[in-house]
């Protein structure tokens, strides 16, 4: 971690120290020079680029979970195993590992920005978190010329234990990703081409949550560092690899056709040795009693063709056919062998109006499994509807470890979908409310056995949200985000949601000496209801239903500054203010929230 920052540092002097002799010259280059595009701009023959986000919005919030609309549980420390509490609609409806504990922090392919720097441009963002918990982010890109783009991104993030630990700097997260992209463009602007190779290493120390002592009156749940911890050698790692290749050309205007290989490799590891101080935490052993190692390989390859084009000014469109071509393995069993899968598919968006639009799009492979969803949006109002068929995962219907064994067989899972939200703004306030209602049958999940299970019955899963965001004085801001979530039906059982949850952002904002700094001063709230959340075994990396442990009830506080002069920014959060002596929260059981801590950040742009 300490190397990553020296690079880093001696990077964005040499930078900053070049701009320091150009200060007698008119600055040229800046966040509107320094343009980016996604892959999905492309594919919706959209060729309009993005300008770089200088704002100081959510800025001190540097750990995963906190950047994102999605409400995670997590183990209690950044980089550790979570799971989204609330159910999604699956992104793929053919096989999938089923290891998914880590998967929110791999990047995405359609996240990847290419840009158009037309100079060198880099970006650092650091967070400093309390208790070792350290996020760095250094993105560089450059021209080579009016057509050609390179670019590289570095990704750290490092923890250390927050219970358990036998030192104060004991590591039990430790996660490195690199990537490096190119964006190529014609000169007639015919042919586009985008291509990144990305690796992604996070390996972390298992704890299997505090040990508590028999006695009811004897627990202590909130003694941290020195609580007692149910494991102490377990390592879960995951790693993963990704070439990614897009191409693009235009045969007539608003005709285009585009292919897309992607090569995926993902490794998932768990290791625990010696099982002598431990033996008490397995319930069996079937190959090792002196150790673990449990591992899978996943191999894909990924082969994209299509068109796609505009019909006149209101209609886009795109077909496309698809192959998966996957071989999957244990380390200890080899018999999925290679699966082939083939998809059509294709979405259409049409224009009714500058401001009504409607969409949808459809993807259907040779087993039969299918999705399909169906939009409209204009001004005011937004509803859609989602219909999958998806296969379970290769974890829940084959497994066979050090510690575990099952096969299965299951049916597909059937989900079907309908959402639908309004905004309305005044001058002091924007409300916007949002229904949403999943019904899924033959649901795949874990059960209180830690083993996998398909419910035969549906589940039906009413979410509604309310945002309603205020504003006071011009410069006093109360953000807010309620939600209620409701599961019902014969299947309600193997899906556990808290009832409520809230996320709050009550915070100052201002430009100030001479319009030279703007900052930000507040807070960011949370409160959720008590439920039985799922609990984590750590063998599977796999979030199982439970009885025994109810989360209780809980909200959080955190004081944070945020300000920003010219292209520096510098943030501070005092993180849990409101922590009690000897009280704390859960999100997962036995897994004790984060603590009460001061964190430290920074963001830095150089365009030149």
């Amino acid at each position: 971690m300490n190397r990553l920052l020296f690079f880093v540092f001696i990077c964005f002097s040499t930078t900053a120290w070049s701009q320091i002799l150009d200060d007698t010259t008119k600055l040229v280059y800046g966040p509107t020079t320094s343009r980016y595009i996604f892959e999905k701009d492309l594919m919706r023959s959209d060729t309009l680029y993005h300008t770089i986000d200088t704002t100081i919005h959510n800025l001190e919030r540097f750990e995963f979970k906190d950047k994102t609309e999605t409400v995670y549980q997590d183990l209690g420390n950044n980089g550790t195993a979570l799971r989204p509490i609330y159910y999604s609609e699956p992104q793929i409806i053919g096989r999938t590992t089923g290891f998914e504990s880590y998967t929110p922090y791999v990047k995405k392919s359609e996240d990847f920005k290419y840009y158009d720097s037309k100079s060198p441009f880099m970006e650092l963002n650091v967070g400093f978190g309390g208790k070792g918990r350290n996020v760095v982010d250094f993105n560089f890109s450059r021209n080579v010329n009016a057509q050609w783009n390179i670019g590289f991104d570095v990704h750290k993030i490092s923890s250390f234990k927050l219970i358990g630990a036998s030192s104060l700097r004991e590591t039990q997260i430790s996660g490195t990703a690199i990537d490096a992209y190119t964006f190529h463009s014609s000169k007639n602007s015919k042919y586009h081409l985008m291509f990144h190779a990305y690796k992604f290493e996070h390996d972390a120390s298992e704890t299997g949550g505090i040990k508590l002592p028999d006695d009811p009156e004897e627990r202590d749940y909130f003694q941290y560092q020195d609580s007692d911890i149910k494991l102490r050698n377990a390592v879960s790692s995951d790693n993963r690899t990704r070439l990614h290749l897009y191409q693009e050309y235009s045969v007539a205007e608003f005709f285009e056709i585009y292919a897309v290989v992607e090569r995926n490799n993902v490794e998932n590891k768990y290791e625990d040795a010696p099982l002598s101080a431990t033996t008490d935490y397995y319930n069996q052993f079937l190959i090792r009693t002196d150790s673990t190692l449990d591992a899978s390989l996943f191999n894909e390859w990924k082969t994209e063709a299509g068109l796609k084009g505009r019909a006149g000014k209101r209609i886009y469109y795109s077909g496309y056919v698809k192959r998966r071509d996957i071989d999957f393995s244990y380390r200890h069993l080899d018999t999925f062998g290679h699966t082939a899968e083939n998809y059509v598919g294709g979405d259409i968006m049409l224009y009714v109006t500058k401001n009504n639009v409607l969409s949808g799009d459809v993807e259907v492979s040779d087993g039969g499994q299918y999705m399909f969803s169906g939009r409209y949006e204009n001004n005011f109002l937004r509803a859609e509807y989602t219909s999958s068929k998806y296969l379970p995962s290769f974890i829940a219907e084959r497994y066979f470890g050090n510690h575990y064994e099952w096969s299965n067989s299951f049916s597909d899972i059937l989900s079907n979908t309908i959402m639908g939200s309004v905004f309305y703004a005044l001058p002091f306030v924007r409300l916007e409310p949002e229904v949403k209602i999943s019904s899924i049958d033959n649901y795949v999940y874990f059960g209180l056995d830690s083993l996998p299970a398909q419910n035969s019955a549906v589940a039906l899963v009413n979410n509604y949200t309310l945002k309603a965001d205020f504003k006071v004085l011009k410069n006093f801001k109360f953000e807010n985000r309620v939600i209620f979530n409701h599961v019902a039906g014969d299947g309600a059982d193997a899906i556990r949601t808290p009832d409520w949850n809230y996320f709050g952002k009550w915070y100052y904002e201002n430009i100030v000496f001479n319009n030279y700094m703007e900052m930000q001063l507040g807070f960011n709230l949370r409160w959720q209801s008590a439920y039985f959340a799922n609990a984590y075994d750590p063998i599977t990396q796999q979030f199982y239903i439970q009885n025994d442990f109810e989360i209780p009830s809980f909200w959080t506080a955190d004081l944070f500054f945020v300000m920003k002069a010219q292209k520096l920014s510098l943030w501070a959060k005092f993180k849990y203010i409101n922590q009690k002596k000897e009280e704390g929260y859960f999100e997962t059981p036995y897994y004790p929230g984060t603590r009460k801590m001061i964190d430290l950040g920074l963001r830095w742009h150089f365009y030149d």
